[in-house]
């Protein structure tokens, strides 16, 4: 039995593919299975691949979106581990798969964040370690998605972060999240890509507001799944205020036809101020709450006043 399932969702990606199932194929370890899950496209479309690569092909009648297919690839996979690379992207290196398993001989370990390289325009890399919003360069323990049903979000957008938010609220030392400096994933410049093109507007419309949601969502699973313990409602509430922060931030620094929170902010941010009030009122203890992300004590009163400026 195979221990890694390799899933790529694809959706037109024909000029693209093969290079990233070349990276896989040179792997050096040899217990995984490679799982093209095609997101709406023509069934029997990219059968051709098979007389080139070994891989499994599954086909969505509709076109759901990256997370939608991702989804699909967990729900009709078996094997311990879990793996997800796009569709046109690559492994950088042929022990890229062996990096992000070696952790997993602890059994204590339940998901592994190695580091990837993001390529530019002009072809440099920048290095990303400690990411804890894509699905670059991680490795799942497929027991631990499933013990806390950890799912993706049907979103276009950021679907990601509310994969792995979901993750770190679950993880404890049992089930622990191995951060890793290997290098194991190059996310590849496109001119062509959703994420890049048009001046990147994607990035400052569509990406942000995908990341408020999955937030949203992700906390939203984890309040309403289990007893939370002062750790999870102390994440959870540094969480939302940090990407209230962010938000002011990023909407003070963006000019306004590049960024759109005016349409939609009023609605998600009066989601966070909610989720807070369901975790800081009902659950208040003094003690919980020691320094956020952005160097401050959360005291009542500054609560109230940051429940005030969502308002």
């Amino acid at each position: 039995m195979k221990k890694i399932d390799v899933i790529i969702p694809i959706y037109k990606a024909h000029d693209t593919i093969k290079f990233t199932l070349s990276s896989i194929g040179m792997q050096r370890v040899v217990d995984y299975q490679t799982y093209l899950i095609v997101d709406g496209e023509e069934q029997g479309s990219y059968e051709y691949l098979k007389e080139q690569f070994d891989i499994e092909i599954m086909y969505m009648s509709k076109n759901g979106g990256p997370g939608v297919a991702r989804q699909y690839g967990l729900d009709n996979t078996q094997v311990p581990l879990i793996s997800f690379i796009d569709a046109d992207d690559t492994y950088i290196s042929s022990i890229s798969l062996y990096q992000q398993q070696l952790a997993f001989k602890q059994k204590t370990i339940a998901m592994v964040s190695t580091s990837f390289a993001e390529e530019y325009k002009d072809h440099t890399l920048k290095i990303k370690e400690k990411d804890m919003i894509w699905m670059h360069g991680k490795m799942y323990r497929r027991a631990f998605i499933d013990k806390y049903d950890i799912r993706f979000n049907e979103t276009r957008a950021n679907e990601d972060v509310g994969f792995n938010t979901q993750c770190q609220c679950y993880a404890n030392k049992q089930e622990d999240i191995r951060l890793s400096r290997n290098i194991t994933y190059l996310w590849q410049w496109r001119d062509d890509s959703i994420v890049r093109s048009n001046n990147q507007s994607y990035i400052y419309n569509e990406s942000i507001k995908g990341y408020v949601i999955n937030k949203i969502y992700a906390f939203t699973r984890v309040l309403d799944q289990r007893d939370i313990n002062d750790d999870i409602k102390y994440l959870i509430i540094t969480g939302l205020m940090a990407l209230y922060e962010k938000h002011l931030v990023v909407k003070k620094q963006l000019p306004k036809k590049l960024y759109l929170m005016n349409k939609w902010s009023k609605k998600y941010y009066k989601e966070l101020y909610l989720l807070v009030d369901k975790v800081y009122i009902q659950h208040y203890e003094s003690n919980i709450l020691k320094q956020t992300e952005l160097n401050t004590v959360i005291k009542y009163d500054e609560y109230i006043k940051w429940k005030k400026a969502l308002a």
